[in-house]
């Protein structure tokens, strides 16, 4: 399924998202395909190295559930393109 949720955390291994129901979960920074991301820990982002693109706190993005795990209550994302849903 398909989420629009907020950052709410940026670290240098990835994104945590909350969605609007109040669930989080990570975004790892190798799902993040389009190009090589970098903590700017100053700036709590992550910075592309070649598109320039920047994930920062509190931006929206578009995720996609890829994993659950019940036992350890943890949601894996991945960051979509949301023009394409």
């Amino acid at each position: 399924d398909v989420f629009t949720g907020t950052i709410s955390g940026v670290t240098s291994f990835g994104l945590f998202v909350e969605l609007e129901n109040g669930v989080e979960g990570l975004a790892h920074i190798s799902s993040l395909a389009d190009d090589y991301y970098v903590f700017q820990e100053k700036q709590l982002a992550l910075l592309g190295q070649h598109t320039r693109k920047m994930y920062r706190l509190g931006d929206p993005v578009t995720v996609l559930v890829a994993k659950v795990n019940t036992e350890e209550r943890q949601i894996d994302f991945e960051v979509v393109d949301e023009d394409r849903y």
